[in-house]
């Protein structure tokens, strides 16, 4: 993915001020821990679950003692992001780019739980940098163009710890490497809020930092849009909604997800990493896959339910190419476990799945069960189909169980998508991403 000068120039620019209004150092503010308020909401627990049941903090459907095959990547199981636990509470009076300038320097105290209203409005680019334990509420109306974790103007890397971020408009995310417990609530990422002229290609973009260990850790988005609009013509502009590059423990749950253009527009795209799991969205694809797996060695990834939508959009030289959840060659994945999703095919061409047919594939696992298959005719996808890609891993001593009759297939040559598919966000008024706002 390759993003727009714009953005990483804005992403170096700004630099924390200090008016603040409403500060209260004592602060017993609702929100400012677990969950609920709490200060424990990343042990991976939650009670009143059956015995032995483990709740995921952030997204309670989900129980965390039901993970399919080890529960996690050999590095260890998945973990959940600790939220940030706060002892004060700043409200920002101001408004535009002082506001900004404000909601930074309140995040520069550690402890800190964080409010901008609705009068804040357009407040700029916002760099969260050497951040401790800072608690964001944003007003539904509050634009924040660019948003920057890990790093200052200059730049200079500066990983951030526990943050949350609850409500408001952003028009893209850049989080560099060495970040960790990072929270997504409730937040509209729309590139379409930003003029077309320093509009980000992608949603969220996570590149490592200084070392090449240092990798974001504990991320998670929630009960939130994601949504890309076209970028203007021109080679490769159109990125994925989530890029994430050696990423650990990443979590995507209850959201409703769209990408634009015809050139790269996957929805989730994992450049290698440890246990991603992605539960319950719904996700709509103009080209490209639904999950697409490369570059880096992939270790625990867990797809399930949701309904995936693929349009019959072309590539920008014309041609009609059709997908799913696959693996590109060149890296490894293993443990891969893609259970119940909707999936609803327009291009009527055999779509890629699954793992690459790759010697490095040798001994390892993915798993598919329960697909609900839509398409226009079996040329898209059905039982002879998998079972070809089955033989051939076997061919590389890859395992590759992709559930052989444990799937459901409609064809229907005038098929469409759902009328209203899209999640509940219990935020927001207009549960359809295609109706949030877009500047020109």
């Amino acid at each position: 993915m390759t993003l727009s000068d714009a953005f990483v120039a804005a992403s170096l620019s700004v630099a924390c001020g200090s008016l603040l209004v409403g500060c209260d150092e004592d602060s017993d503010r609702p929100g400012g821990g677990g969950p609920d308020g709490g200060d424990d909401g990343g042990d991976g627990g939650a009670d009143g679950g059956p015995d032995g049941s483990r709740p995921h903090p952030l997204y309670p459907p989900l129980d965390l003692a039901t993970l399919p095959g080890s529960g996690g990547a050999a590095s260890g199981p998945y973990t959940p992001p600790a939220l940030p636990t706060t002892s004060r509470e700043v409200t920002v009076g101001t408004t535009g780019a002082q506001a900004g300038t404000d909601l930074m320097a309140a995040c520069d105290t550690p402890g800190t739980a964080v409010d901008v209203p609705d009068a804040a409005g357009r407040i700029g680019v916002i760099n969260i940098g050497n951040v401790e334990d800072c608690d964001i509420t944003l007003g539904p109306a509050v634009v924040i163009d660019f948003l920057v974790v890990g790093s200052l103007p200059g730049p200079a890397h500066a990983p951030s710890h526990r943050v949350r971020i609850r409500g408001g408009q952003i028009g893209s995310v850049l989080v560099i490497g060495g970040s960790s417990d990072l929270v997504f609530d409730g937040v509209a990422i729309n590139n379409g809020v930003v003029p077309s002229a320093g509009r980000s290609a992608g949603g969220i973009y996570m590149p490592p930092g200084e070392g090449p260990d240092e990798v974001v850790e504990r991320f998670a988005v929630v009960r939130s849009f994601i949504r890309l609009v076209a970028m203007p013509v021109g080679p490769d502009l159109d990125g994925a909604a989530y890029l994430g590059v050696r990423a650990r423990d990443v979590f995507f749950a209850d959201n409703n997800v769209v990408t634009a253009g015809n050139r790269n527009s996957w929805g989730f795209r994992i450049g290698g990493g440890d246990n991603a799991l992605i539960v319950d969205n719904t996700v709509r694809v103009s080209f490209h896959k639904f999950v697409r797996m490369n570059d880096n060695p992939v270790d625990y990834v867990y797809i399930k339910g949701g309904i995936w939508m693929r349009e019959e959009t072309l590539t920008s030289g014309g041609a009609l190419l059709a997908d799913s959840w696959a693996q590109l060659t060149g890296s490894t994945t293993d443990q891969v476990y893609v259970h119940d999703p909707v999936a609803y095919l327009m291009p009527d061409l055999s779509a890629s799945f699954g793992a690459a047919i790759d010697a490095a594939q040798d001994g390892r696992l993915w798993e598919a069960r329960r697909i609900e298959w839509h398409a226009r005719s079996a040329n898209a996808m059905d039982d002879a189909h998998l079972q070809i890609l089955v033989d051939a891993c076997a061919g590389v001593g890859a395992i590759c169980d992709y559930g052989i009759g444990t799937h459901t297939y409609e064809y229907d040559p005038a098929l469409s998508f759902p009328a209203d598919p899209w999640r509940d966000l219990p935020t927001f008024d207009d549960d359809d991403p295609d109706n949030l706002p877009v500047e020109p």
